[in-house]
């Protein structure tokens, strides 16, 4: 039985028990709220896009030639710079064609400068005389002819010797009127029309040549951009091919995800909106992203739309390809 004594010691102990249990409910009231917060925190972000890390400045290179690859001076990881060889293609055919080429344009040219100058006086000269024989013996031919038929109505010649004379004097006259032309266009010089058609020629033997020296300089491929080779799909031996992509260069300047956001979450998001990123295989990095491009088309199959993400982080362990995920603010996803 409890003693007026014996209670007075106890208070001060009940009292202490009593505080103690106070301030131990306060503390875990306090760890609660702050677990809460934490988590509140930890919730702020959603994530529920996704997509797939690509160059904002890229360039797939591809031959506009199909010929022999004979050297390539890069490889995946290769840096380049703008105007850099990359890669030689055989070009012994082309310089061929590019060499006949220039022949036929220097013939075609000095063609028109002889008519363009005109017949030397000398050539003239020789002309005339071979006209002048040339009527000479086309007097003589129509003499025999003349008087074979003289002889065939007099009955003193056979009709065989007719013919021949006949075939003479024809033959003779075509040359004696053919040599006078030319002797005519040597003394007048070369009309508008020759000059004209001689020039046509030159301009078609050049007009060749540059689609053959075109040709040439596609033997060699050269970076159009600054930046790393990221693919190469061809080897030494190999043929280019046309229009199938050899190298991928990609340039450093600035990275960007492509999303699709459905259309219920669309009109939600904003252009300038700061997103958090996470990227496979980097769990303990959060990358920091802004939505730069929202396509207003929505597609009629999937009810979604693209949604470009600009990555603000310029960190060299983030490549072109890389999966990641978009956290939204949770007052977005709501």
């Amino acid at each position: 039985m409890l003693t007026k004594k014996r209670i007075k010691k106890l208070i001060p102990l009940l009292l202490s028990l009593t505080i103690t249990t106070l301030f131990a409910g306060c503390s875990s009231n306090e760890n609660n709220f702050r677990g809460t917060s934490e988590n509140k925190t930890q919730s702020e972000d959603i994530y529920i896009l996704s997509g797939k890390i690509q160059a904002d400045n890229y360039a797939n290179i591809s031959s506009q030639i199909n010929a022999k690859v004979t050297e390539i001076k890069v490889d995946v990881g290769t840096k380049v710079n703008a105007g850099d060889p990359i890669i030689y293609l055989d070009n012994k055919d082309l310089q061929s064609q590019v060499n006949q080429a220039e022949a036929a344009v220097s013939t075609n040219q000095a063609n028109l400068d002889k008519i363009k100058a005109g017949t030397r006086p000398e050539s003239i000269a020789s002309q005339r005389a071979l006209v002048d024989g040339d009527k000479t013996a086309y007097d003589i031919a129509q003499k025999n002819y003349a008087r074979q038929k003289q002889l065939l109505q007099g009955g003193n010649t056979a009709e065989v010797n007719l013919e021949q004379a006949q075939q003479a004097f024809s033959a003779a006259k075509a040359k004696y009127d053919a040599d006078s032309q030319a002797l005519a266009s040597m003394e007048n010089g070369p009309t508008q029309s020759d000059i004209n058609a001689s020039r046509a020629l030159v301009k078609q033997a050049e007009a060749a040549a540059e689609i053959s020296k075109t040709s040439l300089t596609h033997t060699v491929i050269t970076a159009p951009i600054s930046g790393t080779v990221t693919v190469k799909n061809i080897n030494v031996g190999e043929m280019s091919g046309t229009n199938q992509p050899l190298v991928t260069i990609v340039s450093g300047d600035g990275l960007h995800i492509d999303s699709y956001a459905p259309e219920n979450l669309l009109a939600k998001l904003k252009v300038g909106i700061q997103v958090n990123v996470k990227v496979s295989g980097f769990s303990d990095k959060v990358f920091q992203g802004e939505i730069s491009t929202i396509n207003s088309q929505i597609d009629s199959r999937n009810k979604d739309a693209l949604v470009k993400i600009a990555l603000k982080d310029h960190s060299d362990i983030l490549k072109p390809g890389m999966f990641a995920e978009i956290g939204l603010k949770n007052k977005v996803g709501e």
